[in-house]
C-alpha cells in the first residue's frame, strides 16, 4: 500500500542536504506528538539521501533503554564501521566495552568515553574527505544520558564537517524536552520541523492513492475520528482498504493498533489519564479525573487537550467507541479493577444515576461499602424499565452475592430469577428449587409464590406446581385467593389435567375478582362461551399492556380468546402488534413467545409463509429447552404450514424435534397431536393420523375442551377414515363434528362439506363443494378455501367438465398466488381438451366481445359457467328469477353463443378477470 509522506518537510531536508557541500554542517530536528508520522518521514528522507550516495549512519531509541550507556552511540558506530576495512581505535574501544557492559551497559567509569567520542567523530569526518555524511536519529528524548554528550558534542562540530544530523523528537503534553532543547537544537544551523495533523485534503490524496478515489465524505469521517493524527489516518486507510464493504467506514484491526501504538508512547503520565477516561467514559472531565486519579486538576486539563490535539479524545470523551475499546483493553486486569473501584467512589459521591455506579462497580475490584447494595438494586430498577434485561440480571448477580439478610437475599433472588425469565426461562432453573423452600418457609408472597407456580408449569413440574397451589389454598388471606383463582383459570385451560387433579373437575368456577379476569378469559373461549363483552377486554388488555408487565399467560389467555372465538383478523392484528412491541425490547423471551403467538394466527388464518417466518423466529430467538411445553405450540404450526405447502420432508424434520416430557397432559400438546395427524395424512399414513387423531378427539373430550375451533379433530379424523375406505366411518364422525360447538359456523361448516363429499359418489360431489366454496368466501383462510376449489375442479374434471374445471382451477391458483412470500401448495390443473361447445360455433369473436357485458350480466355470467341453476343465482345475486333468464338472454345474444354450456370455455380462457376475493365466486 502507498503512503503519503510530507512532501514540504522532506524538501526542506534535501535542501539542507545538498548545502552540506561547503563544508556547513546542518542539523534537522523533526518535532510532533506521537503519531504524527516523524520516524515514517525520517526513514523517507534517508532512503533517498542512501540513493543519492549519501553515507548514512543511524540509530533509534528506546523507551526502555534509557539507562544503556552509550547504546545510542554504538548504534552510529556500528553502521560507521562498515566504512573502513580496519575499524579505527575509538570502534574498538567501543566494541569491547559494550562486550564486557553488565545488564545496564557500560558504566561511565570503566571507558574513557572522552576519548572515544573524540575518535568517533575523527572517523566521520574522514569518511566526509569524499562523501557526505547523513547522522540520523530517531526519538533521540529516548537517549541515554551518555550518549545524548556525544551527539551534543557532534552537534558543536558539525560546522567545519559535511555532516547532515536530523533528529526526531516526541512532543509529549508539556512540548519538547528541556535536555533536547538545550543540548541539541541551541545550534544557529538548527532548523526545527514541526509536522502538523493531516487536513482532510491531505486525506483525501491518501484515499485516492490506495483506492482510487479521494472519497471527501470518507476523508472527512477518518479527519473527525483521528483528528489528523497520521498514524491513525494510516491505520483507518487502511481498514478502509481491507474491509468487505468500504463504505461502511468501520474501524478494524488497524486502528486499534494504531491506538495502542499511541499509548505505548504518550508516556506512563498521560497514559495514565486516557486509561481513567476510558473507565469513566462517557463522564470525561478534569474534576472527576483528577479525583479519581488523586491528582492536580490543572494537570489533568492540560494532559486532556493533549489527547485531544494528538487524536485519541475529542472535546466530549473518545472520538470513536473503537478507541475507547482499544484502550480498555490495554490496561492490566488489576489496574483496571482498582480504576473501577474509584471510580464507583467518586461517581457515587457526586450524586451520578445508579446504573452509571453500579456499571463500575461490577468492573471494579472488591468494595465493602454499605451503599453498594442499594446501588445495584436500584441500577436493576431502572435497567428493567428501559427493557435492559441483560444488564438487569449482572446487577442482581452481583447483588446477590453481595447480600447476607436471608429475607432480603430471597426477595433479590425472586428478582434475579424474573429477570432471567425474561432473557432465557432455562436460566430460572438453578433457582426454582430454593425458591420452592422460601415459598414453603413463608418467605414469598401469593403474588410470587403464583410467579413460581407458572414457571413450573412452563418446565412441566406438575408435582412442585401442585405443592405451590396447596400453599395459595392454605393460605386464607384475600389476595391469595385471588391468585389461587387466577391460577385455576389458567390450569383448567391449559393443564387441564393438573387442574381436575386439585379441583376434581375440567373446569373453574367463574371469577368476578379483577386479577383473575384476564385468565378467565382463555377458559371462556375454549369451552364456547363467547360474548362479544370478553372480546372487547381481550383487545384491551392486549393493546394497552405493557409488554414486559404482563405474564405470558395473561396475554396468551386474551390473545387465544379471540383465537378460539373465531376473531381471527383481530387476533392477527393484535399479535402482529405484540411482536412489534416485543422486538422493541431486549427480553428473547417475549420475541420468542409473541412470535410463536403471530406464527399460530397467520396460519390459522391461511398464511402458511408468514407462518412458518414468524414460528422460526420463535424457536430461534430461545434455546427449545427454553421455552418448556410452549415449544409444542410453534412446532405445531411449522408442521401444519409445512404441510399445506407441500414440505414434507421438512415437516418431518419439525416433528423429530423432541418435546418436554408431560406435553401431552396440556392444550399445547393437542396442536401437535393435530398437525401430526395432518401430516401423516398428506404422505400417506392415515392409520397413523386416525389413531393420533382420535387419540386428540378422545382427550379434548375428556378434558371438556371438545371444541372444532381448539382442533378440528373429528373433522380430520373424518379425512383419515376417507383415505382408508371406511366411509361410514367418516360420516359418524363428520356427524361428531357438527354437533359440537362451533360447529354450524360458515368456516367449520364449509370444511366439513369437503369431506363429506368425499364420502358421495361423484355426482353427487358438486353441489356439496360449492356450497363448501361459498361458505369459505364468506369466512374461511385463503388456503381451505383453495383446497375447496381444488377439489371442485378436480371433481368437475373427472365428470368431463373440463372447461369448468379449468376455470375453477385457474381461480384455485389465483388464490394460491395471493397475499403469500413464500411457498404455497401447487394447484393441479385440469388437461386441455379441444372446445365443445354445443352450437356456438367459433368462440373467437364471442371472447372478443365479453366486454359488451354490463357488471350484473358478467357477474350473472360467471355464475352461470360455474354451473349453478338460475334459482340458485337469484339467491346469490338477489335477483328474481326472471332477471337471471332476461340478463343470460342478453349475454348469449352478446356473446354470440348458443347456451350456458359455452360459457365454461368462454370463461376459462383466463380473460374475464372480477375484482374481488374469488373473481368468479362473489357470494
Amino acid at each position: 500500500m502507498q503512503l503519503v509522506e510530507r512532501e514540504s518537510e522532506l524538501t526542506i531536508l534535501r535542501s539542507m542536504l545538498d548545502e552540506i557541500g561547503d563544508r556547513r554542517g546542518r542539523i534537522a530536528v523533526i518535532t510532533g506528538p506521537p503519531g504524527s508520522g516523524k520516524t515514517r518521514t525520517l526513514h523517507a528522507f534517508a532512503e533517498a539521501a542512501v540513493r543519492s550516495e549519501t553515507v548514512h549512519l543511524s540509530a533509534s531509541c528506546l523507551r526502555n533503554e534509557q539507562n544503556l550507556s552509550l547504546g545510542v552511540v554504538y548504534q552510529i558506530a556500528q553502521s560507521l564501521a562498515t566504512s573502513f576495512d580496519e575499524p579505527p581505535w575509538a570502534l574498538r574501544e567501543l566494541r569491547e566495552a559494550m562486550f564486557n557492559a553488565g545488564p545496564d551497559g557500560v558504566r561511565v567509569e570503566d571507558v574513557n568515553w572522552i576519548g572515544i567520542t573524540q575518535g568517533l567523530w575523527g572517523a566521520i569526518t574522514q569518511r566526509t574527505d569524499n562523501d557526505t555524511v547523513l547522522i540520523t536519529v530517531d526519538d533521540v528524548q529516548y537517549a541515554d544520558p551518555i550518549s545524548l554528550e556525544v551527539l551534543t558534542h557532534f552537534v558543536n562540530r558539525v560546522h567545519g564537517a559535511r555532516v547532515l544530523l536530523v533528529f526526531t523528537v516526541t512532543e509529549g503534553p508539556s512540548g519538547l524536552p528541556l535536555r533536547i532543547q538545550a543540548g541539541l537544537m541551541h545550534h544557529p544551523n538548527c532548523r526545527r520541523l514541526r509536522l502538523t495533523s493531516y487536513r482532510p485534503g491531505m486525506i483525501a490524496q491518501l484515499l485516492e492513492e490506495v483506492h482510487g478515489t479521494g472519497d471527501e465524505a470518507t476523508a472527512e469521517w477518518i479527519h473527525d475520528v483521528s483528528n489528523g493524527n497520521a498514524l491513525l489516518v494510516h491505520a483507518l486507510v487502511e481498514d478502509l482498504h481491507y474491509a468487505a464493504d468500504p463504505a461502511g467506514r468501520a474501524t478494524g484491526e488497524a486502528f486499534r493498533g494504531g491506538v495502542r501504538t499511541l499509548l505505548y508512547r504518550i508516556g506512563p503520565a498521560a497514559r495514565q489519564v486516557i486509561h481513567a477516561a476510558a473507565v469513566l467514559a462517557p463522564f470525561v472531565t478534569p474534576d472527576l479525573l483528577a479525583r479519581v486519579l488523586r491528582v492536580e486538576r490543572a494537570d489533568v486539563a492540560a494532559t486532556l487537550s493533549w489527547l485531544e490535539s494528538i487524536g485519541l479524545l475529542g472535546a466530549e470523551g473518545f472520538r470513536h467507541p473503537a478507541a475507547r475499546d482499544a484502550v480498555l483493553e490495554a490496561i492490566e486486569p488489576d489496574a483496571r479493577r482498582e480504576l473501577n473501584a474509584r471510580a464507583a467512589q467518586v461517581l457515587h459521591g457526586m450524586g451520578m444515576q445508579p446504573t452509571v455506579v453500579a456499571d463500575r462497580v461490577l468492573e471494579g475490584g472488591p468494595l465493602q461499602e454499605s451503599w453498594i447494595l442499594d446501588i445495584l438494586c436500584e441500577a436493576a430498577d431502572q435497567a428493567r424499565a428501559a427493557d435492559e434485561h441483560e444488564v438487569t440480571v449482572r446487577y442482581l448477580r452481583h447483588a446477590v452475592d453481595l447480600c447476607t439478610g436471608e429475607r432480603e437475599r430471597v426477595d433479590l433472588v425472586v428478582a434475579l430469577a424474573k429477570a432471567e425469565w425474561r432473557v432465557n426461562p432455562s436460566a430460572t432453573l438453578v433457582h426454582l428449587s430454593r425458591l420452592l423452600q422460601a415459598a414453603r418457609d413463608g418467605l414469598l408472597g401469593p403474588a410470587d409464590v403464583y410467579w413460581l407456580l407458572t414457571c413450573m408449569l412452563w418446565h412441566g413440574n406438575e408435582e412442585e406446581a401442585a405443592s405451590l397451589y396447596a400453599l395459595l389454598e392454605a393460605d386464607a388471606g384475600e389476595e391469595a385467593a385471588e391468585w389461587r383463582a387466577t391460577a385455576e383459570q389458567w390450569m383448567s385451560g391449559t393443564h387441564p389435567v393438573l387442574f381436575h387433579r386439585l379441583r376434581g373437575g375440567y373446569r373453574a368456577a367463574p371469577l368476578q375478582r379483577r386479577r383473575g379476569s384476564p385468565a378467565a378469559l382463555l377458559p371462556t373461549g375454549l369451552r364456547g362461551e363467547v360474548t362479544d363483552a370478553g372480546a372487547a377486554a381481550a383487545e384491551r388488555i392486549l393493546q394497552s399492556a405493557r409488554i414486559d408487565g404482563v405474564g405470558v399467560e395473561v396475554a396468551e389467555s386474551a390473545l387465544f380468546h379471540l383465537v378460539y372465538s373465531d376473531r381471527l383478523e383481530e387476533a392477527a392484528t393484535l399479535s402482529h402488534a405484540l411482536c412489534e412491541r416485543a422486538a422493541r425490547g431486549s427480553s428473547p423471551m417475549w420475541t420468542s413467545v409473541t412470535a410463536a403467538f403471530h406464527a399460530f394466527v397467520a396460519e390459522r388464518r391461511g398464511d402458511p409463509a408468514t407462518a412458518i417466518r414468524y414460528a422460526e423466529r420463535a424457536l430461534t430467538a430461545l434455546p427449545i429447552r427454553s421455552l418448556g411445553v410452549l415449544a409444542a405450540l410453534p412446532i405445531a404450526t411449522l408442521v401444519e404450514a409445512c404441510t399445506w405447502t407441500g414440505e414434507h420432508e421438512r415437516a418431518a424434520e419439525y416433528l423429530r424435534i423432541p418435546l418436554p416430557a408431560g406435553v401431552y397432559r396440556t392444550r399445547y400438546g393437542l396442536h401437535h397431536l393435530a398437525a401430526r395427524g395432518c401430516h401423516q395424512i398428506a404422505v400417506g399414513q392415515p392409520h397413523a393420523a386416525l389413531s393420533d387423531l382420535l387419540e386428540c378427539g378422545a382427550l379434548m373430550r375428556t378434558w371438556e375442551l371438545d371444541n372444532p375451533l381448539l382442533v378440528p379433530w373429528a373433522l380430520r379424523a373424518a379425512t383419515a377414515a376417507v383415505e382408508l375406505g371406511d366411509r361410514a366411518r367418516a360420516v359418524r364422525l363428520l356427524d361428531r363434528h357438527r354437533a359440537l360447538p362451533h360447529g354450524h359456523t360458515p368456516r367449520t361448516k364449509g370444511m366439513a362439506l369437503m369431506v363429506l363429499a368425499s364420502t358421495r359418489e361423484l355426482r353427487q360431489r358438486p353441489p356439496l363443494l360449492r356450497e363448501a366454496v361459498d361458505l369459505l368466501q364468506e369466512s374461511g383462510p385463503d388456503n381451505e378455501l383453495r383446497q375447496a376449489l381444488t377439489l371442485l375442479g378436480r371433481t368437475l374434471a373427472e365428470l368431463g367438465e373440463n372447461d369448468k374445471a379449468r376455470l375453477i382451477g385457474q381461480q384455485a391458483r389465483g388464490i394460491g398466488r395471493r397475499g403469500t412470500d413464500g411457498p404455497s401448495p401447487e394447484v393441479p390443473a385440469v388437461p386441455a381438451q379441444a372446445p365443445t361447445a354445443g352450437g356456438g360455433g367459433e368462440m373467437g369473436p364471442a371472447r372478443g366481445a365479453r366486454g359488451l357485458l354490463s357488471p350484473a350480466e358478467h357477474r350473472v355470467a360467471s355464475l352461470a359457467a360455474l354451473g349453478y341453476t338460475n334459482r340458485e343465482i337469484s339467491r346469490k345475486a338477489h335477483i328474481t328469477v326472471s332477471t337471471v333468464e332476461q340478463h343470460l338472454t342478453r349475454i348469449y345474444r352478446k356473446l354470440g353463443i348458443a347456451g350456458r354450456n359455452d360459457l365454461p370455455l368462454l370463461f376459462s380462457t383466463g380473460t374475464a378477470d372480477t375484482p374481488g376475493r374469488a373473481p368468479l365466486v362473489v357470494g
